[in-house]
């Protein structure tokens, strides 16, 4: 199985936290030989107690630890997101975006 890191932006606004769950639930249908990483569930429920880039070091651990970057509709207005992207290419983690419909749609070089 493959591990995949679902980057999805959160802002702040636990809106975006179930939308990620939603996005997840949705994609583990359709790709039953992946395990999806969220780190708004994994380590979200601590955004506001720890230093901001102390918590996208612990991002970037879990990133780290992942075959895949998969980025959600509005990664690039996200500051963490971008942050992950740029992760993810200096450690030559493929990456790839999800569509409006939630599917895996094309790597970013």
């Amino acid at each position: 199985m493959k591990l995949v890191y679902i980057a999805h932006p959160l802002n702040g606004d636990e809106r975006n936290v179930e939308d990620a769950r939603r996005i997840i639930k949705r994609l583990l249908k359709e790709y039953t030989n992946y395990v999806f990483l969220s780190p708004l569930q994994a380590i979200g429920f601590y955004y506001d107690d720890v230093p901001y880039m102390q918590g996208m070091a612990h991002c970037f651990e879990l990133l780290s630890r992942c075959d895949e970057l998969w980025l959600c509709q509005g990664w690039e207005k996200s500051r963490g997101c971008c942050m992950e992207y740029a992760f993810a290419k200096a450690k030559d983690i493929p990456v790839y975006c999800l569509d409006e419909n939630n599917k895996q749609t094309w790597m970013l070089d």
